[in-house]
């Protein structure tokens, strides 16, 4: 299919929306409280997060807003933000669906269009783009025995770039998730998912090729969790392996990476907890030898709920990365590169999620971080991020609404001991984005949004600023 063609249809399609957005007929007030401009419910479960760059594991902290204002992905109406990596639990769906029998559907189609005036993340050879973004998908509900759940979801996020269809991708997440929840506290989540993926421009994957990055992983995610009166346990469990297809990144990148943590809960008073967790991340490369590692992490912390206005979660403490295997000579061009200095390093860890909640129409989420996350960049072996996002939802009547989303970050980076070991890198990274959502019915809705990012840089290959426009419908049951 041409560039041509793709963009007639994706407009017919948007015209479509656009006069059935306009001429529904009402159907009553729509529930602003149900039907937010970001995404449903923070997942639970030991799921990845990414920040500007990378992965930082947070356990029961993920925010999908974080990655919302970067990459070039739509925040659509019903869905929120497409899940660009692998490791959350998937999201269920909470309106009326269609029933089939005893299964209960729920099928959607998102269609966008952006337009960003530096489509490749760089200072230099800057070019502009506009991109078609198109994201059917349907998740199946199997209710079990009242309290039990089978969940099985399919989505996707294919975007098409006119002036540079080398960028262009076709993005899938398909998963099964067993749910169970038990008499006396017992609760357990088990999921399956595959995925086609790919790493977006200015990430830290992104090593500039004329086709971005590609990739396939296969991951296994578990959560038990036992609530006592007074207490609760829960352990989070995860295996995900990555296979990079393209650009010749195999042997540098491709991956076992296996996840292990457990957070203990004890009531300190009735609107209080102590938390205490602890928990390893490992990577285990195919071919890039020197950068098998172990990442341990116990931290100390809160769960509070002071009042119906304010509650959160904040979790201080210390990380520790230990390289698996003794230092050896890889064989060049690439891997070569990749060598080692130190066999270990440490660093002050901070996980939180902070709620404020002053009226019914006004939500404020602040999430500080600073964690070690590992990287596959060539003379660099990990690098520390530290940051802070801010996101604010105000609903300016029961079908309109604002989203506001803020982030900092600082990247430093160690050398390998190889390529820049004189002039270890250091990325600043901001971004904020500002979205408008409309609601015409509960199962339609429009989103304008725009986003801004900037990167400085030690080194100038990864500086970049960059703006991108965006307008959204999705229609779904």
């Amino acid at each position: 299919m041409t560039s041509t063609s793709r963009r007639r249809i994706l407009a017919v399609s948007l015209a479509l929306c656009c006069a059935v957005l306009l001429d529904w007929p009402g159907t009553g007030p729509v529930s602003w409280a149900q039907q937010t401009g970001t995404p449903p419910s923070t997942p639970q479960g030991a799921t990845s997060l990414a920040g500007g760059q990378g992965f930082i594991w947070f356990s029961q902290f993920a925010n999908p807003a974080l990655l919302g204002s970067l990459y070039l992905t739509p925040n659509f109406p019903l869905t929120g933000y497409y899940p660009l990596y692998p490791g959350a639990l998937s999201t269920i769906r909470t309106s009326d669906g269609v029933t089939a029998g005893p299964l209960k559907l729920h099928p959607s189609l998102g269609l966008a269009e952006l337009y960003t005036d530096n489509v490749f993340r760089t200072a230099s050879n800057r070019t502009s783009d506009f991109v078609h973004a198109m994201a059917p998908a349907i998740q199946v509900q199997l209710p079990m025995a009242f309290r039990h759940a089978l969940i099985v979801d399919y989505r996707t996020n294919l975007l098409f770039f006119d002036r540079t269809p080398a960028n262009d991708v076709r993005d899938q997440t398909a998963s099964g998730r067993v749910k169970l929840d038990f008499p006396g506290g017992l609760k357990v989540d088990f999921q399956g998912e595959h995925k086609v993926g790919h790493d977006p421009r200015g990430s830290a994957q992104d090593l500039q090729f004329a086709e971005v990055n590609k990739w396939r992983t296969d991951s296994v995610t578990g959560r038990v969790e036992y609530t006592g009166v007074q207490a609760s346990l829960a352990l989070n469990l995860q295996s995900t392996r990555w296979n990079y297809t393209n650009n010749g990144l195999g042997p540098l990148y491709s991956r076992l990476n296996n996840y292990v943590g457990m957070t203990f809960s004890g009531a300190v008073t009735p609107k209080s907890s102590l938390l205490i967790s602890t928990g390893v991340n490992q990577q285990i490369y195919d071919q890039n030898k020197n950068l098998d590692s172990n990442v341990y992490m116990i931290s100390t912390g809160a769960r509070w709920q002071v009042s119906d206005l304010t509650s959160g979660e904040l979790l201080v403490g210390y990380q520790f990365l230990r390289f698996s295997k003794a230092q050896t000579n890889q064989p060049p061009p690439l891997l070569s590169q990749f060598t080692r200095s130190e066999d270990s390093a440490s660093n002050f860890y901070v996980a939180g999620n902070l709620r404020w909640t002053p009226t019914s129409y006004l939500s404020v989420n602040l999430q500080p971080y600073r964690a070690i996350q590992q990287t596959v960049v060539l003379g660099s072996l990990f690098f520390v991020s530290t940051g802070a996002n801010l996101a604010v939802t105000h609903s300016l009547s029961q079908r309109n609404g604002l989203n506001l989303n803020v982030g900092v970050e600082q990247d430093k980076f160690t050398s390998g001991g190889g390529v820049g070991a004189s002039a270890p890198r250091s990325d600043t990274l901001k971004n904020i984005a500002l979205g408008y959502t409309y609601k015409a019915t509960r199962y339609l809705g429009a989103t304008l949004q725009y986003a801004y990012e900037d990167r400085s840089s030690t080194d100038g290959q990864f500086v970049y600023n960059a703006n991108t426009f965006t307008v959204g419908l999705q229609g779904g049951f």
